[in-house]
């Protein structure tokens, strides 16, 4: 009995520990992510899509551009733990500024800035 006590808690140990780690990875990365500036007048009309690939951060965007402007953003891959609020207020703040230099949303750094990379490399063409 004794022994199956030990084993369940190694296993729930590694559990854990797994799930913490998942939880880490990118976010290093995250917090020091450059986001550089695009000029959204020089862009030809079409859609545009592009991702970011940062651990749970992960996500993919559609970009559509009229006349010059970003006119649209959608989510087409959201990052792992969603945060709806984070997600609405930066990518709307990226198509009211009509730029990439948006505050982040405080308390979701990371989260924004995932977003903001995947715009940016949407119009960029970068991966």
């Amino acid at each position: 009995m004794l022994k199956i006590i030990v084993w369940v808690l190694v296993g729930l140990a590694v559990l854990v520990g797994g799930v913490i780690a998942f939880g880490l990875i990118g976010r290093r990365a995250g917090e020091t992510l450059p986001i550089g500036n695009v000029d959204f007048s020089t862009l030809p009309d079409g859609e545009y899509t592009g991702q970011y690939k940062g651990g749970r951060w992960s996500n993919r965007v559609r970009v559509t551009v009229k006349a010059g402007r970003v006119t649209g953003i959608d989510v087409v891959r959201d990052i792992l733990f969603r945060q709806p609020e984070v997600t609405r207020r930066t990518l709307e703040a990226i198509i009211e500024t009509q730029s990439l230099e948006v505050d982040a949303v405080s308390g979701a750094t990371i989260t924004a800035k995932a977003y903001l990379k995947a715009v940016e490399n949407a119009l960029t063409g970068e991966k």
